[in-house]
Parts: structure tokens; C-alpha cells; sequence
């Protein structure tokens, strides 16, 4: 068996219906999380894994957008993920600063009975709603985007802006925040030795599985102290749609899995974005404090962080959760005090 190549990102010849300008924009509409939220579907043709016609969601936070804003934030989920982060547009509303959140296709909004939730094997795919949003965002506003991007999320977009600047059309963007993006597959944190010894042998198992049975539930541990950090069903303060976060996973399959290896493959040998990037972050991982990273190794981050851009700027956070903003109140107002600083420092809608 052969260890997976990183080029295999982007060998998938299959015809992308969303390349730039070709995805379809619906009409803003009403959205769950309430009368200040507008959503809006994005079409996108046929699903390239065979489970029919599929869109994503853009959502805004329409107050924001009432005057002129300084800057626009992106909000790019992660696995088991959808934006509910109301808190985080009302207070980012405070800082003159818009946003919007896309459910990716088959996540959160965008997931109909049938389909296998998050499942892609090609992240490359994921261009074509982040290129429809940025055109939908700028029929709205013309003031800079800044993509915020989650964990899985945090691989996604990197990738995306790679791809684009690798084919001289940049995209539309003025910056790039990571909000505890998952760069590696952490083995290291399961393992008593250094995971360098074991990756081919992993990364060889990743790729047959994905060859093999791509749609296949693996199965795996879960764990539910995080989302019963978070969820006000729980022991948390956050309201958000467990059909669409579960507590403990939306199920890992091998296709999607080998897709996310070989972005962090390619990722690691540099991607060279010649723009500002600021990692949110935990200053620590844990596997059962919740004032910690309860999912994904931050040493990781620290590590192939700087693999994105040169212009990274690293902030951890003592007390940060995964998803750095739904920790407690004190550690959300230092994430938003550093996103603040770090536009100001880049003249960002200054």
C-alpha cells in the first residue's frame, strides 16, 4: 500500500457546476436563528459523490450591515459544525464589523435526508461555495472580508486561497483568521512514542479505506465532554440544533478522511499566502479539561501554523475552548480584543 500523495488534492477531474460565477444564488430569505438573520441557498448542480442536487447556505446578520461596516467576517465551520454563533455577529455589530456564516454543502442547513453529512472527498470542492459567497458578500458591501475559520474549516479555506492564488485570480479577501485549525492528524496525543514512526503506516491504512469503502462509518471513540461543554441541554450556555451539532459526531468515513490527510499534507510543505493570518488558539490540549482543547493537539498549530503565511500571528489563549469563541465570556472578549488589534496592526478597515 502507498502512503498518500498530497497532488491527489486536486486530481479530481470531475466537472465542479460552482467554479467562479457558476453557482446559482437564491434570494435572501428568513433563517432559524431568528428575525435579525437572513439566509440564503446557493446551488450548487449535482453532488460529484452520487447523492443528488446540492447547495450551501450563506447566512447574514442583517443589523450589521444597516450602516457601513469597517470589515466582514466569514464564518467557516468545521466537522460536526453549522453557524448558531448569533453571539459572536451581536458582538463583532459593536466593533463596526458585518457577518455572515456558510453551512458548507451537506452540513448544518445544507445536509438533506440521504446524504452523508461532511462527506467530501476532494476539499477542493469546497471553492465553489466560498467563491459564490464572497461574490454574494460583495453584491451586499464592498468593505474587506476576513474569512474566520474553524478547525476542519481552518484546513478548508487555507486550501481554497492556495488554490486560487496558484491560478493568478486571488480571492477577494483582506486577511485570514484561524480559530483552532486542524493542520495535523494528531496521533502523537494517542500514542506514547513520536507518531513520525507510525504516519506512513496510518497514512497508508487512510488511503486504502478511502479507496475501499469511502462511505463507511469508522468506528471510532467518541467522546461527549466537549459538546456538553457547549450545549445548554448540557452543562453549557450555547442554544444550538443537536440535528445539526450532535453531541458527540456527525460519523468519521475513510473517503472524507483521506481527503483532510492530503490537504494537511500539502499544507505542511507550505502554502505561501502573501496575506495577514491570525491563529486563535488554546494555550493548551487536554482530554478532559473543558478550559482547554479538548479535540485537536495545539502543538499542531503552532507547528504548521506558520506553513500558511509568513505574516502569521500566533495568539493563545489561557482558557480557550476548541471552538475559541463559545468559551466563557472573559476568554471570547480576549479573542475579540486580539482580532480588533490584529486589524488594526494590518490596516484592516481602518
Amino acid at each position: 500500500m502507498q502512503g498518500i500523495s498530497h497532488h491527489a488534492l486536486d486530481a479530481d477531474k470531475t466537472p465542479r457546476t460552482g467554479k467562479t460565477g457558476d453557482a446559482v444564488l437564491g434570494d435572501w430569505g428568513s433563517d432559524r436563528l431568528g428575525a435579525d438573520f437572513s439566509a440564503l441557498s446557493i446551488d450548487l448542480g449535482d453532488d460529484p459523490e452520487g447523492e443528488g442536487p446540492i447547495t450551501a447556505t450563506l447566512v447574514r446578520y442583517d443589523p450589521a450591515l444597516r450602516e457601513d461596516p469597517r470589515a466582514v467576517v466569514l464564518w467557516v465551520h468545521g466537522f460536526t459544525d453549522y453557524f448558531f454563533h448569533s453571539h459572536v455577529a451581536e458582538r463583532l455589530a459593536d466593533e463596526s464589523i458585518a457577518t455572515y456564516g456558510l453551512d458548507l454543502r451537506k452540513c448544518g442547513r445544507s445536509l438533506r435526508p440521504g446524504m452523508s453529512a461532511h462527506y467530501s472527498t476532494n476539499l477542493a470542492r469546497y471553492g465553489d461555495e466560498l467563491d459564490a459567497a464572497i461574490a454574494a458578500i460583495r453584491a451586499d458591501t464592498s468593505a474587506p472580508i476576513v474569512p474566520i475559520c474553524h478547525s476542519t474549516g481552518g484546513l478548508i479555506v487555507p486550501l481554497w486561497l492556495a488554490n486560487r492564488q496558484d491560478a493568478g485570480a486571488p480571492a477577494d479577501i483582506a486577511g485570514l483568521v484561524l480559530n483552532s485549525p486542524w493542520l495535523e492528524f494528531d496521533v502523537d496525543a494517542f500514542v506514547p512514542f513520536k507518531a513520525s514512526r507510525i504516519m506512513p503506516a496510518v497514512d497508508a491504512l487512510i488511503a486504502a479505506l478511502g479507496t475501499l469503502v469511502p462511505k463507511r462509518v469508522l468506528p471510532l471513540p467518541t467522546n461527549e465532554t466537549y459538546g456538553s461543554s457547549l450545549s445548554s441541554s448540557r452543562l453549557g450556555e450555547f442554544d444550538y440544533e443537536r440535528a445539526l451539532k450532535p453531541i458527540d459526531s456527525a460519523g468519521v468515513r475513510p473517503g472524507w478522511l483521506a481527503a483532510v490527510r492530503r490537504g494537511q499534507l500539502r499544507l505542511q510543505k507550505g502554502l505561501g499566502l502573501d496575506l495577514p493570518v491570525l491563529m486563535l488558539r488554546s494555550e493548551r490540549s487536554s482530554r478532559w479539561r473543558t478550559d482547554a482543547d479538548l479535540i485537536l493537539d495545539v502543538r499542531s498549530m503552532k507547528k504548521f501554523g506558520p506553513s500558511i503565511s509568513r505574516r502569521l500571528t500566533d495568539a493563545p489563549l489561557a482558557g480557550a475552548r476548541h471552538d475559541v469563541m463559545l468559551s466563557t465570556i472573559g476568554v471570547r472578549e480576549k479573542a475579540v480584543a486580539e482580532l480588533i488589534d490584529w486589524m488594526d496592526a494590518n490596516s484592516i478597515g481602518v
